[in-house]
């Protein structure tokens, strides 16, 4: 399937090794890989939560991390190295920026995002959900009705 997105578009061979590990793409294998990440934002959200110089982390972030997004679209063999970093960057400008225009809401926006994604890791690794046609019929329903 081809995509107007370079950063879904692999050129040829450019993943074509494995990071580490098997070559295979697993279930639990993602979910630790997108747990990691979620671990990694988190962090930076903690580290630039209520700072004495938010504008300072929401440039940091936001640059840092259009930066390292522009380097994993054209160097997707960097990848491995590159995700880490753009999930601790955008961390950090998240923390930032809600601690400064919207304290009173963050923490519990942030609680539920990252709750609902560590959830719902728990629940595709584990088994408790089983990938069909019609669970994926329903998710683009929900998600075109959003």
């Amino acid at each position: 399937m081809q995509s107007g997105n370079p950063a879904l578009n692999l050129a040829k061979g450019a993943l074509a090794q494995p990071t580490f590990g098997s070559d295979r793409m697993t279930v639990q294998g993602t979910a630790n890989k997108t747990g990691l990440l979620l671990l990694l934002a988190f962090l930076g959200a903690g580290i630039s939560w209520g700072s004495a110089q938010p504008t300072l982390w929401i440039m940091v972030g936001s640059l840092g991390g259009l930066l390292m997004a522009f380097v994993t679209i054209f160097k997707k063999e960097w990848a491995a190295v590159t995700a880490p970093i753009y999930a601790l960057l955008e961390g950090l400008f998240l923390g930032a920026l809600s601690s400064a225009f919207y304290p009173e809401i963050a923490i519990q926006a942030v609680g539920l995002t990252f709750g609902t994604l560590a959830g719902m890791l728990l629940a595709y690794s584990s088994g408790w959900i089983k990938v069909t046609e019609k669970l994926r019929s329903g998710i683009v329903a929900a998600t075109g009705g959003i």
